[in-house]
């Protein structure tokens, strides 16, 4: 019954932090403003159905990799896609399982909450064990930045390719949510079976961490 308070104490208080990052965002493009922030860890599923671009289990897990590493989000997170029926080739449902940690404003609530929650630490003991990295609860200086996902990754705009258009929109419903991100300039929007012309995409607005200075 704890930990499930503890849960429910995390998701409020995350709720207020990304209303918070979706505010400062949306009100102001300067980038190079600097907000205190700490990392939330967090396990996210990412069921992907597509009727148009079919992936195989490591198809998906690459490319989920790929938009993460785009969107700089904490670099040491992990993508899985357990329960993979096929062994080569497409798989019919896959399902990304993703652990990561991205950055959020620093508050006394979110501190405390965040000491309470049971299953962070089992979370970051599970990127530290494949990533040999350190984390810390100090706060860090993090800033707005904006990226542009693509529905075709190598920036082409051909005709009769669909690329990762319903992989774009199931991550906008489905993940940058749970990051505190803001879309705008969207122009995605798939056809089932069909292919696109050009090369649609979305801007994407969130809170990353500061890069440390050589």
């Amino acid at each position: 019954m704890r930990s499930v308070t503890a849960w429910l104490s995390i998701r409020a208080v995350l709720a207020i932090g990304c209303a918070v990052v979706s505010t400062s965002i949306s009100t102001s493009a300067r980038a190079a403003e600097t907000v205190r922030a700490v990392w939330n860890v967090q396990e996210l599923y990412l069921p992907y159905f597509g009727l148009t671009t079919h992936y195989s289990c490591d198809g998906l897990r690459d490319r989920v990799r790929d938009m993460l590493k785009e969107l700089g989000v904490r670099g040491d997170f992990l993508v899985t896609v357990p329960g993979c029926i096929e062994l080569s080739g497409p798989s019919p449902h896959p399902t990304a399982r993703i652990i990561l940690a991205n950055a959020v404003p620093a508050t006394d609530e979110l501190a405390k909450a965040l000491a309470a929650d049971p299953k962070r630490a089992q979370l970051i003991a599970k990127l530290q064990k494949q990533s040999k990295t350190t984390f810390s609860d100090e706060p860090f200086d993090a800033h707005a930045k904006r990226v542009r996902l693509y529905a075709k990754n190598n920036g082409a705009s051909s005709v009769g390719s669909s690329g990762d258009c319903e992989l774009l929109e199931q991550m906008r419903r489905l993940v940058l949510p749970k990051l505190g991100a803001q879309v705008s300039n969207d122009d995605v929007s798939c056809t089932p079976h069909q292919g696109t012309v050009g090369n649609s995409s979305m801007d994407v607005d969130l809170l990353v961490a500061v890069p440390a200075k050589s």
